[in-house]
């Protein structure tokens, strides 16, 4: 059971979680890139980007910054959750290029739809397990026979629960509550153990020792990892190569400039979500640790990286032994920068 946050005030712990609260300062804005004097290429893109600063950050100062103005780019995002059967649904509405995991590009393509990973912006996951400060649980093998809870069944944290019960030798029942706020409210009411999180403001909780940080899943995941890509259809490529191209140009731009400013990107991500200073900063630090400005994911070469993320997939047991995925013809690497 976890204590009540006595510290803090209730609107700042309501910040911390997410609840609506009017922001009260507008963020000071940043000087932009210089105006295109080209004419703007309007198209649609998908990105899941309501919730996750790795979708939010990117498409958000990419316009702040006119950094996709600048590559003669005009994209309005759609929302495209995380689901290689929700990506379908994207591709046949006529989307062919956006941000999404990159488990999804996989699996997708593993089921015939013809999409490929064109550049992978987001390495290791920073995806933790987190428990009660105050509980008994000090080790992932303390886990076993526990109730983590994750963000749904389609996602990669129920994947993740499977992974974890080969990888440690345990039964942990995963438990679908949706976002980090139902799970914070159900790990105080003990309706479970523990909680699946990839963003950073459990972090901020961890530093006021109301969690605990029991397993940071980069150090049982495969490596070299990519967790989050740019994808697009193979008739896009084909067709399009030069959209292609701009996208995932203006993609590592974007994520370059997050980089080397993460003060700009922690008041981002004020403005976006309405958190405390605290807890932006810890969320950007963490998010940069991981940001990968070559696209190639983790390590080197963005095809061993797909691998990686796939070996993840087959060995949670989330699709059948049998799959066969070609990962070479999964990623196509003719858009990464050349050095």
């Amino acid at each position: 059971m976890m204590r009540p946050i006595s510290w803090i005030p209730a609107t700042v712990y309501a910040l911390i979680v997410g609840l609506p609260i009017p922001l009260q300062a507008q963020v000071p804005q940043m000087q932009r890139s210089d105006a295109p004097t080209m004419a703007l290429h309007k198209f649609d893109a998908a990105a899941e980007h309501a919730t996750f600063e790795w979708f939010f950050l990117v498409v958000d100062a990419g316009k702040d910054q006119g950094i996709w103005a600048k590559h003669g780019l005009d994209p309005t995002f759609v929302l495209v959750a995380g689901s290689s059967a929700q990506l379908k649904e994207r591709v046949d509405s006529g989307i062919k290029i956006g941000l999404v995991n990159a488990a999804e590009v996989t699996l997708a393509r593993s089921n015939g739809l013809p999409v490929k990973t064109i550049a992978g912006y987001f390495g290791e996951t920073t995806a933790r397990i987190f428990v009660a400060a105050s509980g008994p649980m000090k080790a992932p093998g303390d886990l076993d026979g526990k109730k983590i809870g994750i963000v749904a069944t389609t996602h990669t944290s129920y994947r993740t629960v499977l992974y974890m019960n080969k990888k440690l030798g345990i039964k942990a029942e995963a438990v679908a509550l949706g976002n980090l706020q139902n799970n914070l409210a159900a790990l105080k009411a003990g309706q479970i153990d523990a909680f699946y999180s990839a963003e950073g403001a459990p972090l901020a909780l961890v530093d006021s020792e109301e969690l605990r940080l029991l397993l940071p899943l980069s150090d049982i995941y495969p490596k070299p990892y990519a967790a989050v890509v740019v994808w697009a259809t193979d008739d896009l490529i084909g067709r399009n190569p030069d959209l292609a191209m701009k996208f995932v140009t203006a993609t590592l731009e974007i994520v370059g400039y997050l980089k080397a400013h993460p003060g700009y990107a922690s008041d981002l991500y004020v403005k976006r979500t309405n958190a405390p200073k605290n807890v932006a900063d810890k969320a950007v630090a963490s998010l940069n640790q991981i940001l990968t400005s070559d696209g190639h994911g983790s390590g080197k070469d963005l095809v061993a990286a797909v691998a990686g993320n796939w070996q993840f997939i087959t060995e949670s047991g989330a699709v059948a032994a049998d799959t066969v995925v070609k990962i070479d013809e999964v990623v196509d690497t003719r858009f990464l920068p050349r050095h």
